[in-house]
């Protein structure tokens, strides 16, 4: 528990300093605060691992970035399940704006659940569970993947394999119940706009933020977990966002105490909160295996401290890192779906 108080407290102080306004218009920085070596080892390491480019951004100016691997800044890549740290404040607003309670059934809403004959347990399930991957419900990753109507899919044939909230499961399943979850929540409040259209009016419009494209099923649903393709310089402003505690050019879009406790595990996985990565001690990744070594000061992200860290982390090594005690934004993209890039050697040429 001391980590977890120690994590909150250190973003809470970080989210005061950053509600001061920053400087989002990309301009480098005249000062840095890393070594130039420091730096071009940070870029050389992704060059070497198939990477395309590194970005680095501190309060709220870009200190450094790279492009290689035949990359450069319009470079859009697809940064697959990093996606689903943009749920993060979607949730938090629609929370705010009183659309979803975390202890509300989802039954309530996906009203096909309360017919427990067709779909037994599922009543059991809470909106809490799905942000913290506990739901209990099985993740299905090839099937939904082909399905012409993933909504229909995840509402209509997922199995329960686990009761909720006992066990964590990592994929697509919770993102895209949320979705529905979400779309009807929208619906049923004369909102007609599905969940991305949501995320964008209400945030990535806001912020400046103009991803390359974005999938979607063969129905039209959008893809709620791995759907993003866009640009170190574009994904950065939402990091920056997110650091600054929901607050951009002098608006509160979010409210900084709802996106801080989106940071506070709930579930039974230590290493994630609701819907983002965490970097704190006893957290682990895809399975209990996938940890930082017993007695590691820090978490599965970056094992030797900085318990801090929230991320979003996708395939071929796609990655956002927000350090608040540093105020630091760091982008990681790939256009490779897999390689042998490891996050704490990344981040060790930095922080250690």
């Amino acid at each position: 528990m001391k980590h977890y108080l120690f994590a909150f407290s250190m973003l809470l102080l970080c989210m005061i300093g950053c509600s001061k306004e920053e400087d989002h218009s990309g301009d480098t920085a005249p000062e840095e605060t890393f070594s130039s070596e420091q730096l071009d080892n940070l870029a050389d390491y992704s060059k070497e691992n198939g990477g395309s480019a590194v970005l680095i951004m501190e309060n709220g100016s870009i200190i450094y970035e790279d492009y290689h691997n035949g990359a450069d800044s319009q470079t859009a890549t697809h940064i697959h399940s990093a996606t689903k740290l943009f749920w993060v404040s979607a949730c938090a607003l629609a929370k705010q704006q009183g659309l979803i309670d975390y202890d509300e059934y989802v039954s309530n809403t996906i009203t096909e659940w309360q017919d427990t004959d067709l779909h037994p347990y599922k009543n059991q399930i809470k909106i809490a569970h799905l942000l913290t991957l506990s739901s209990g419900l099985s993740q299905d990753f090839l099937t939904i993947s082909n399905e012409s109507n993933t909504y229909q899919y995840v509402v209509d044939a997922l199995d329960m394999v686990s009761a909720p909230n006992q066990k964590f499961s990592y994929g697509p399943s919770n993102y895209y119940v949320f979705g529905v979850l979400l779309e009807r929540k929208l619906n049923g409040s004369g909102i007609s706009q599905n969940p991305l259209e949501y995320l964008e009016t209400e945030i990535l419009d806001k912020i400046g933020l103009e991803y390359e494209s974005w999938a979607h099923d063969q129905s039209g649903n959008p893809n709620i977990p791995n759907g993003c393709t866009l640009t170190p310089r574009n994904w950065v402003k939402y990091g920056q966002f997110l650091l600054q505690g929901g607050k951009w050019d002098g608006e509160q879009l979010i409210e900084s105490d709802l996106l801080e406790e989106m940071y506070v595990p709930q579930g039974p996985n230590p290493g994630h909160g609701n819907f983002a990565w965490l970097n704190l001690p006893d957290g682990y990744g895809l399975s209990t295996s996938d940890s930082a070594p017993v007695g590691s000061p820090g978490g599965m992200i970056y094992y030797n401290g900085y318990t801090e860290i929230v991320a979003g982390l996708g395939a071929g090594k796609n990655r956002m890192y927000l350090i608040p005690s540093k105020n630091m934004v760091i982008i990681r993209q790939t256009l490779l779906e897999e390689d042998n890039f490891e996050d704490i050697e990344f981040l060790g040429l930095l922080l250690d």
